[in-house]
């Protein structure tokens, strides 16, 4: 008589194989959420970068920083005082830009003043990035 062949898969061969696909899973997860936050980090890093760099070109030019802020689908006074927008628009995060020392008038810090740029993220609204520059 001829042996059968066996076609396919057993229970247990299949059970197996989720197991090792639920555990792999289980490890792979948390790396891969840290990987957001810090890829998310350093997006936010670059573009409050890129704002300093143009207040420091407009200080130099009138003698001041601009306040402002730019949330896509809304306000964009960053975009219109001081000529920035974000590289792409596909990430949604919030900047907003304001005065150290109060006394702004149409958007300008005062002389003296130095400037604070918090940039938020809508996917971690309870994790935004917070810098403070100096004259």
């Amino acid at each position: 008589m001829k042996a059968q062949c066996q076609k396919g898969f057993s229970l247990v061969e299949l059970m197996i194989a989720l197991a090792i696909v639920g555990i792999l899973s289980a490890i792979a997860l948390p790396f891969y959420s840290e990987y957001q936050a810090t890829a998310r980090a350093g997006v936010l890093q670059t573009n409050i970068q890129s704002i300093h760099l143009l207040q420091q070109s407009r200080r130099s030019d009138s003698g001041e920083y601009v306040e402002g802020s730019y949330v896509p689908g809304g306000a964009t006074t960053l975009s219109t005082r001081l000529g920035w927008t974000p590289g792409t628009n596909i990430d949604m995060i919030s900047y907003v830009a304001t005065c150290a020392t109060d006394g702004a008038t149409a958007g300008e810090c005062a002389r003296t003043s130095g400037y604070t740029v918090v940039a938020t993220h809508s996917d971690a609204p309870s994790e935004p990035i917070s810098v403070t520059f100096t004259p």
